[in-house]
């Protein structure tokens, strides 16, 4: 493969990433925005909702609420 090749997939990887990274950031803010609760982060029931209508769970031995992913998407539904 000749040099040129070699730097336009380079370049071409270099960017995909970025475009990638770029659209995670976008994505947090706009959960931030919107006022709701991270995935596995602290939650209070009925106060702040977690963000994409996840279950806000409490475990009373740690006595700690936590936004977890539901079943479903555990098992990949």
């Amino acid at each position: 493969m000749s040099p040129k090749m070699q730097a336009l997939l380079l370049l071409l990887g270099l960017i995909t990433l970025l475009v990638v990274h770029a659209e995670e950031e976008l994505s947090e803010n706009t959960e931030s925005e919107r006022g709701c609760i991270k995935l596995n982060q602290e939650c209070v029931q009925n106060k702040t909702p977690c963000c994409n209508n996840r279950p806000c769970l409490c475990y009373m031995r740690f006595n700690i609420c936590l936004c977890e992913k539901p079943l479903g998407e555990i098992f990949g539904r």
